[in-house]
Parts: structure tokens; sequence; C-alpha cells
């Protein structure tokens, strides 16, 4: 090794020192100078290729004039005065020129020294360290980025009574490990709140509206649950769905017949109860949330101004990467979750059984083959005792039958399973109206119900799974680009964990497609979806402790020679002043802070111009009134 080579040695093994200080400090004092010597003369200059694509980028990074290039073996210096001669700007005033000079000319005296080596370079030197983050500087971490990670403890979290581990660990592996499905299936339901919303104002009178928000909120309750049907194998509706139907819309027909007072004291009863149960508290959430989002603007604006610390354009990064947290809290706010979804779910099934039995005694030969036929109205047979006593209502002893069973919640991503019954209702009545409908004209509406739930999906659900699949790798790539631009430019263990995340949260995303997801599908998407989670940790480990501050990760050399695979020795501070990175930092950052801002708005509008369907009083909404025949009403106990 020359005279010359070794002071370049030194120098780059000073600028080491500096970038790796809590290792290479004992090191300097544990080694002699022989055996530094030693360290130094392995050092590997950057190859052609490396050499030729980090010159390359370094040409576009710098300003728009030309400078002088010297190469060394073992660094890169650029340096020199800069040409006066302007080739591609126009012609602006001398004291314009003058001040642009100035300003080139610090430029020039700032990057005069800028030197890199390479991966092997640095372990060299240094023998591969790990610049851990002291405690108070990791502590500082936390507290910014790190402790606002709580609002997933606001995510819709249930009280159960059976499996509780297992079923809260595949809600908690669907919500963090694939947040685009969990959110198709949140924006979906909600969505169609709104269109049932609009359905009432457009159907219903001001004596009527409190009923089609009584039948419209539990159609939209019902289709979060599981171990609904709607279709059988031969495309006839189930006999809960042709329950369900009359349950929903004979409490609605003008006829005065008997079973139109029994199944709407059922209907409103049963909404009551389920307005009761619908988790509260959703304007101090939001107010959370809001608070949440001002913290997250305030820690965006902090990062710029500490922009000299090399550690900022990551922690600006990991906040970006974890904006689609607060979308998901937000829409699980406003579709709010059972307080108990076990006892909804018992009170709907007994509301169904009860339900049917109305439909059966009113409709006895319809009723045997699951469908209603046309008889006698009630309404036009004496009010006798006997004759009502033929509705088997429930009671503690009725063991509900399985196809008027509703099972366990699922809405909110618990599961992959399309939940669209309100829109193909919705769909349905578009060609039949089902408010009008008289006694025998609901089974024709079931059975178009069936038939657009044989078909598929609607476009509707195509559209938020895109949707939602965009918004959580909108998140994904502006935490993306602050990384790979941050320098050493390159995929390094940062940018890539990103997309790696990504990657495994998608593949349930992709699965959902599936009409009906086989067993072997879900447990797939467990997997992944698990090691989605399993990357997010480390992302989180990488930026509190700073493993992620070694040779290999600081040389970005997963897509060398292309871009990468070197070493740089200066802070962000002067990246951010001579290159053109705190333009596309500061274009993410306000990029994906817009997104989650844009969604808490619309979130927000949505919430209000829904709460009607479940807005409760003690009292019930409706009007008192004194009911021919009352129903039985233990199934409430």
């Amino acid at each position: 090794m020359t005279v010359d080579d070794t002071t370049v040695a030194a120098a780059q093994s000073e600028k080491v020192s500096a970038v790796f200080a809590p290792t290479s400090n004992a090191t300097a004092a544990d080694d002699s100078d022989v055996m530094r010597q030693e360290k130094l003369g392995h050092i590997k200059p950057l190859d052609d290729a490396a050499l030729k694509a980090t010159r390359a980028y370094l040409q576009q990074r710098f300003a728009r004039r030309n400078l002088p290039r010297k190469d060394g073996r073992h660094h890169v210096v650029y340096g020199g005065v800069p040409s006066r001669r302007r080739t591609t700007d126009k012609y602006r005033p001398a004291a314009s020129e003058r001040a642009d000079e100035r300003r080139m000319a610090l430029m020039v005296r700032m990057i005069r020294d800028l030197e890199i080596v390479d991966s092997g370079s640095c372990k060299a030197i240094c023998g591969n360290p790990v610049a851990a983050y002291e405690a108070p500087k990791a502590l500082s971490i936390a507290t910014n980025w790190v402790f606002p990670l709580t609002i997933l403890l606001s995510l819709p979290f249930e009280s159960l009574h059976e499996r509780k581990f297992s079923r809260t660990l595949v809600a908690v592996l669907n919500w963090l490990g694939s947040p685009q499905t969990a959110l198709t299936a949140t924006i979906f339901n909600f969505r169609q709140l709104r269109e049932s919303h609009r359905r009432v104002l457009r159907h219903a009178s001001g004596s009527q509206m409190h009923l089609y928000s009584a039948a419209y909120y539990v159609l939209c309750c019902v289709n979060q649950f599981d171990g609904f049907s709607l279709a059988e194998d031969d495309g006839m509706p189930t006999r809960m769905l042709d329950v369900l139907v009359y349950g929903l819309f004979r409490p609605l027909s003008g006829d005065q017949d008997l079973d139109v007072d029994l199944t709407h004291q059922l209907l409103c009863s049963v909404a009551f109860q389920l307005r009761m149960l619908r988790r509260r508290g959703v304007i101090p959430m939001l107010a959370n949330m809001g608070v949440f989002l001002v913290a997250f603007i305030f820690s965006v604006v902090l990062a710029f101004a500490e922009l000299g610390d090399a550690n900022t354009p990551f922690s600006l990064a990991f906040g970006l990467l974890i904006t689609w947290l607060p979308l998901l809290v937000v829409f699980t706010i406003v579709d709010r979750n059972p307080i108990s979804s076990d006892r909804s779910a018992e009170l709907i099934s007994r509301w169904l059984y009860n339900v049917d039995a109305v439909m059966t005694w009113a409709h006895p030969l319809g009723a045997q083959h699951g469908r209603p036929a046309a008889r006698i109205a009630p309404a036009h047979q004496p009010v006798r005792g006997a004759a009502l006593e033929h509705i088997q209502w429930w009671n503690d002893s009725t063991q509900i039958p399985e196809p008027l069973r509703i099972h366990g919640f699922i809405g909110q991503g618990r599961k992959i399973k399309f939940c669209g019954l309100p829109k193909a209702l919705l769909d349905a009545s578009t060609i039949i109206d089902f408010h009008a409908e008289k006694r025998g004209g609901l089974s024709h509406c079931a059975t178009e119900v069936a038939r657009r739930s044989k078909a598929g999906k609607p476009m509707a659900w195509y559209v938020v799974a895109v949707l939602s699949f965009l918004l959580v790798w909108w998140a994904i790539m502006t935490a993306f680009v602050v990384s790979f631009t941050a320098p050493t430019i390159g995929l390094g263990c940062r940018s890539l964990s990103y997309l790696l995340f990504g990657g495994f949260s998608s593949v349930s995303w992709v699965i959902q497609f599936s009409k009906r997801p086989r067993r072997r599908l879900l447990w797939v998407s467990y997997v992944f979806n698990l090691l989605a989670v399993l990357v997010l940790l480390v992302v989180i480990i990488f930026q509190v402790t700073g493993l992620a501050s070694n040779c290999y990760c600081k040389s970005s050399v997963l897509n060398a020679p292309l871009l990468g695979g070197y070493v740089d020795f200066e802070n962000t501070g002067f990246y951010r002043d001579n290159f053109n990175v705190l333009q596309y930092w500061a274009a993410a950052a306000i990029v994906g802070s817009a997104v989650p801002t844009m969604a808490f708005v619309v979130a927000l509008f949505w919430w209000l111009k829904c709460s009607h369907l479940w807005k409760a009083t003690e009292h019930g909404n409706e009007p008192q009134r004194l009911w021919r025949v009352p129903a039985d009403m233990r199934w409430l106990m």
C-alpha cells in the first residue's frame, strides 16, 4: 500500500468511526498501530460497475451545473470550481446569477471531500459493527413514532366467551397482517349501510321512518354474522332467506292482517335490542383519532426540522408506513361491532325462529315447503285465543333448528368471507319492490335475492377491494420512496422490509376474491398474515434499536451495481442541502398525511348521515300504540 493509499484509508477509517461510533471507538482503544495498518490493507476499491453507477447517480443528484471530477483508487472526490457556462437555464438577472454562484461555491466546499467505500471495505475497517442507538435516542424514537401505535387498541376487539385466544388471534392477524383485506370488508359493509340509509330516505314517509330504519338496520346487522346462507344448490332461496325477507318486509305492508302486526312487533323489538347492543363511544373515539392525526402531522414537521440526524428520514418512512392503521381504526369505529356478539347472534336466531312461527301460522300450506302461499287472511277470522295458540313461540326449552341458527360475528375482516346480503337485496328491489309486495309476493323477492347471490360478487365490491389495496400500498410506497432515496440511495434492509410487508399482506387480499375460500386457502392466508406481522415487528425493532445501522444495511447492496453498494460518511443534512432528496421526502410526507386525513373526513361524514339507522331511545323509536294481538316477548329474556 502506498503512502497516498494509506492516507486515504486512514481518512476513511476516521469517517467510518464517526458512523459506527459505539463499536469503532472500542476497536481504536484495543488495536495497536500495526493491527490498524493491517486492517487498512484489506480495503478494496469499488469495482468499475459500482463506481460508474455511483458516479452517474451523484451527477444527477448534484446541482444543474457540471462539476469537475477526480477519481481516486479507494474513494470518489467531487470538487472544483463551478463552470460559468449555463446550458439549460434561461437568462436571469445578474444579481440572481451571483446568488446562484455563491450557493454553488458553498456546495462545492461541502462536497469537496465526499468519500465512499464499498461494504467489504467497511467490514475490513470496523469488523462489521452495529451502531445501536443509545437509550435516550431509542426512547425518543419510541415516544414519537412507536408509542402512538397504541391506537391499535381501538380496533373492535370483543369479549368472547368461547375460543377466546384463537378467535382473537385470527382477528388480529387479519387486521395487522392484511389491512387491505380488513378494509375491504369494513368499507364495503359501511357502504351497504350508506345505501340502506338512502333507501330509507327514498321510500319512507315521516310516520314510517322508524320502521324502515329498523328493517334495514337489522338487515345490515344480520349480514355480519356467520352461518347465514342465501341460496340452495339449485338456486332457490334457503329457508333462512325466506324467513328473513318475510320478517323484514312483511311489517312494511299496508295490509291489516294479524301477521303484519306480529312481525311489526318482532322487528321493532329486535332492532331496539341490536341498537342497544351496538358499541357506543364513537364521538370520543373519533376525537382521539383526530388528536392522533394532529400529533402525526407535528411529528412530520419536527422530522423535517431535524433532518441533520441520519435516522430522521427512516423515522419519517416508518410513520408513513403505518398510515393505513388510522384508516382501519376510523372505519371500524364508525362501523361499530356489538358489545356482545354472542348475545346479538342469539337474539337474531330467536327472532328468526319466531318469524318462522308466524309465517307458518299465517301461511301453513307454503311454509311446509319453505314458501309462503296465499290463504284466508287472519284478520278476516275471529280473534280467538285458540287460533293464536297455534303459533309456536320460542321458549326456554326450544331448540332452534340449524337452518335458522346464526353463528359468530365475522364483520370488519375477522374472517375472509363475502358479506353482501344488503347489496343483493337492494339490487333485487330494483326489479321487485319489496315494500309494496303482499303476502305471497315476498317469496318472489327472496328468489330474486338468491339468484343475485349465486351470480357472484357485485362490481361495487371489486371497486372497494381495489381502493383498499391502493390505500394500503399508497402508505407502503410513500415509506419506500423516503427510505429508498435516503442515502445510501438504493434498495436496503428497510425499503426491502416495506416491500415484503406489502407482498405478504396482499396474499389474503387475493384469496378473498375466491367465492368460497376453502379451509386450506384460509390457512395459507393465516400463514402469510403471520409473516407480514413478523416483518412489521422487525421494522419496529430496526426503528427503535438501530440494528439496521451496519455495513450491510447502510450500503444498500440489494440492487447493486445499479444503485447502492457503498457506504457514505456524511449526515443527512449534507444530502438535504446538496441533493434533491428533500423534494422526495416532502412529497411522500404530504401525500402520506393527506390520505388518512381525507379518509377520516369521509368516515365522519358517512357516520353523521347514517346515524339515524342505529339511533335508539329507552322507549323505542316508534310512537306508542296498542296492538290488536301482542306478540310473545319471552325471547328477549
